[in-house]
């Protein structure tokens, strides 16, 4: 029976993909966009040799192309979600020898010919494509769905496995026979040792098939959720791995063992030519298991696996159908299992505990907690392609719902951005879009149990979402960004207006999930440059600043912010949210920001060269916006509001106000995300009630008139709402500001009091209108 032999830790994301070479080495591939070299160094452990940095999105599939006349060390095959494959010299993996362009969406499938001569990719562009020499000679297109697995049989032909539930044949190219019979998106393909194949499907079950006839052989059944991987050992047993966090083996088309992980998903299976197995996994770990009493893990490590197992939790809909008052007791227990590798489920008082059979042993060993539903029970499809959640979401009364589909590693506010594009909806509905998504996308990770709202199955209710803010939201009133700090106008008369006289402040926000999701891209930073990374002992004092929160945070050191600050400086563009992210919480909570200097560059300056406030606001940057650049724009004007909250902040802030009010005016105009619309207007408001304090009336018109020209220009209810107040702080100050305002103002003003988009827009311009009507 298979047990634990090791365990490879160094992937930061799922293992999407899995090869093995001999025994000795094993290649797997992840959505952290790397490959990785593990090579044998012991009986039980493997240690990581390269690091493949080539793609640019998540990598899916992996092959080795055996040795040929041109490449006499052979290659490693990479496919991605860039769509490129990139073919890899393993005498020179510093980067790849070549990209194959052609597909025009994922690649998520590679195999090749036993004679290293032919390499097949697969797609979610609907096509398979056959590689010769580098060249694409054949374009394999038929299939209705995505293209999920492929396979080159021993006589040359090519096996292609698609989304529309069926897999076809094709002899040079052409199409010669379709195999029917899986309920469900066909996931993967192996050949047999006797010259038929296997496949497996999302309908959980995996099928033996003969070439020659077509007809299915045999049926095995047993897993309880999507079946994504296959493979064959030596001798002949297929190797299978899905959802219900399972790899089985079968001989003799009768399942022969069960190897549970504590991992929600088994992405990919790979057999080595020693008969051990190996499993890569969606918490980014590389396992293999071994009959071999030799070459088992130490006791101290199966020890720690079998409990990280017993203490998994595992949902209903990935176990059956369960009638819980039905389970039999603990003394259930006492009671031998009737075959091998049985798995039983009892009633232990209120939980539900799954435990496996094991003959060798005559013991029962627990393997999970069985829960009710925690995330999402399985991968949904939409389109034949793969996302964690598919929702339906109803536009318009009377018409059928349209589909949204989204993967929990999105950022819910660009899949929103999608979603509203592709069906021709206005982006103004951003916002509410992507808090459904927020707030539908709940589930804890599996292992984990969370009470808040919004958590993902990866990373509980510690997900980290850019920007994204814990305030409390069931307030009419709750803004998604800025949370409890929004600014409502209160019920005041009319002609009895109160301005606002306090600085908005976000300083909402779950700083442990930050950090944490700092230290993931550190991980990657480090990885392409190792100067860029920083070190252990900054991640622990942030780690420990966050954990302490807001008063942790008050106390940040000298060093920690300019750890923080030197990521968000340094990092790529892509990669620098977190640490902005962790900037703007600091500076809301410490004054260490506002007097911190580096290389003679203080805080604004800092802020600004990192997010490209200056530079990407003025009238010099043609170029469209990135969306990477809008988040970091978003962070660096959230960052410069928050200021305001200490003394030297909101001194540090005055006395730069020109030239952050030179790069604020206009930039409304290029600020296609509302999130980044209603930062710049908090912005504009600390800076009004800061003037309101400290400057003139030429300070406060200056203010006031950019103020109108972003009102005219906006439809953004809560910028509207910030600017409706500005002119009520500016007009109850300054004469000459309540002068203006009637003229740049006023019908804006009256506009909005009437159809103002929402109640809180309505309220404040009809209490300012009429403050402004009887001064």
């Amino acid at each position: 029976m298979f047990k634990l032999s090791a365990e490879l830790h160094g992937h930061m994301s799922d293992v999407r993909g899995l090869i093995a070479q001999g025994d000795t080495v094993l290649v797997s591939v992840s959505r952290d966009k790397t490959g990785r070299i593990w090579k044998r160094s012991g009986p039980n452990d493997f240690v990581e040799d390269s690091v493949l940095l080539g793609h640019t999105e998540y990598v899916n599939c992996v092959t080795a192309i055996p040795s040929t006349a041109e490449n006499p060390s052979g290659l490693i095959a990479t496919g991605g979600t860039d769509k490129k494959i990139c073919l890899w010299d393993p005498a020179d993996l510093s980067q790849p020898m070549s990209r194959l362009a052609g597909h025009t969406d994922n690649v998520c499938a590679l195999t090749v010919s036993n004679d290293g001569q032919v390499l097949v990719s697969g797609s979610w562009d609907k096509t398979a494509k056959v590689w010769v020499g580098g060249e694409c000679k054949h374009t394999l297109a038929g299939h209705q769905h995505a293209v999920w697995c492929v396979l080159v049989m021993d006589d040359g032909s090519v096996l292609t496995g698609s989304a529309d539930k069926a897999i076809r044949r094709w002899v040079d190219g052409k199409h010669t026979a379709t195999f029917t019979g899986h309920t469900d998106c066909v996931r993967a393909l192996a050949q047999l040792p006797d010259g038929t194949f296997a496949s497996a499907a999302n309908d959980g079950s995996v099928r033996v098939w003969s070439l020659d006839s077509g007809k299915c052989l045999a049926e095995l059944y047993g897993h309880t959720s999507f079946v994504y991987s296959l493979s064959v050992l030596p001798d002949g047993a297929i190797v299978s791995g899905g959802e219900d966090r399972s790899v089985r083996i079968w001989r003799n088309n009768e399942l022969a063992q069960i190897i549970f992980v504590p991992s929600t998903s088994v992405w990919a299976v790979a057999a080595l030519s020693n008969g051990d197995v190996a499993c890569g996994t969606s918490d980014g770990v590389v396992r293999v298991f071994s009959a071999e009493a030799a070459r088992l893990a130490d006791p101290d490590i199966l020890a720690t696996f079998e409990k990280a197992n017993s203490s998994f939790a595992v949902s209903k809909k990935t176990m059956g159908d369960i009638d819980t008052s039905k389970l039999p007791g603990p003394e259930r227990l006492e009671q031998p299992g009737s075959n091998d590798q049985q798995v039983i489920m009892i009633k232990n008082i209120a939980a539900v505990e799954a435990y496996q059979w094991d003959k060798g042993t005559q013991t029962w060993t627990k393997v999970g907690d069985v829960v009710d539903a925690v995330g999402q029970a399985q991968k949904q499809v939409y389109n034949g392609k793969e996302y964690d959640y598919v929702f339906d979401v109803d536009i318009q009364e009377g018409m059928p719902p349209l589909k949204l589909p989204y993967n929990a590693a999105e950022n819910p506010y660009a899949a929103a951005q999608k979603f509203l594009e592709l069906n021709g909806i206005s982006l103004d509905h951003i916002d509410t879009v992507a808090n459904f998504i927020i707030k539908n996308s709940g589930g804890a990770q599996l292992g984990e149990t969370t009470q808040s709202g919004y958590a993902d199955p990866f990373t509980g209710s510690n997900r980290y979402v850019p920007g994204q803010s814990s305030g409390d939201g069931s307030a009419g009133s709750a803004d998604p960004f800025t949370g409890s700090s929004r600014y409502v106008p209160s019920a005041t008369a009319a002609g009895a207006y109160t301005p606002p006289s306090e600085f908005v402040i976000n300083s909402q926000g779950n700083a442990a999930a930050i950090v944490k999701k700092l230290a993931e891209f550190n991980a990657l930073v480090a990885d392409a440059d190792a100067q860029s990374g920083l070190s252990d002992a900054q991640l622990l004092a942030m780690n420990d600043l966050a954990q302490a929160g807001a008063a942790g945070l008050s106390a940040v050191s000298e060093g920690t912010y300019s750890a923080i600050l030197s990521a968000a400086m340094d990092w790529p563009v892509d990669k620098r949210f977190p640490a902005l992210d962790l900037l703007r919480l600091t500076v809301a909570a410490s004054p260490v920001p506002a007097v911190h200097a580096s290389n003679n560059r203080g805080f604004v300056e800092c802020v600004g060269d990192a997010t490209g406030f200056f530079a990407l606001f003025g009238a010099a940057h043609k170029a469209p916006i990135t969306k990477a650049d809008e988040i970091n724009l978003m962070m660096g004007a959230r960052s410069f509001a928050n200021a305001f909250a200490t003394a030297p902040g909101a001194e540090l802030m005055w006395n730069s106000r020109k030239q952050v009010l030179h790069a604020l005016d206009g930039s409304w105009i290029k600020a296609t995300n509302s999130s980044l619309t209603t930062a710049l207007s908090n912005l504009y408001l600390n800076l009004a009630v800061m003037a309101s304090r400290k400057g003139d009336d030429d300070e406060g018109l200056n203010i006031l008139s950019a103020a109108s020209r972003f009102l005219s220009c906006t439809d953004n209810h809560d910028a509207q709402l910030r600017l409706v107040n500005i002119f009520g702080v500016l007009s109850a100050k300054f004469r000459l500001c309540r002068d203006s305002a009637r003229i740049l103002g006023d019908e804006s003003i009256v506009i909005l009091g009437i159809k103002g988009k929402s109640d809180a827009v309505r309220r404040a311009a009809k209490e300012v209108g009429a403050f402004l009507a009887a001064a």
